[in-house]
């Protein structure tokens, strides 16, 4: 297990607009977040974010200076919004 970072579930949400996406899972492990993910409802798609502790990931636009997102994290997508609705 790494102690240095987290691993995030987020629900992710159609906008294009920052942030698209809500916490609604935090997990030491990413074979953790993953069950847990299988689990939960398929109607919405998921984001599995692994984040560090301690360190700011801020990334803010050259130019505007706006926080315009996440600076070198990893990340995971699981789209399931609209493959079970026919099922």
């Amino acid at each position: 297990m790494d102690k240095d970072v987290m691993w995030g579930i987020f629900v992710s949400e159609e906008s294009k607009r920052f942030p698209n996406f809500f916490p609604i899972g935090f997990y030491a492990t990413r074979e953790k977040a993953v069950e847990v993910i299988q689990e939960l409802p398929k109607d919405v798609n998921y984001d599995l974010l692994k984040l560090p502790l301690n360190r700011n990931f801020a990334y803010f636009h050259k130019k505007s200076g706006k926080l315009v997102g996440m600076d070198d994290i990893y990340h995971e997508h699981f789209h399931f919004k609209g493959e079970h609705e026919n099922s």
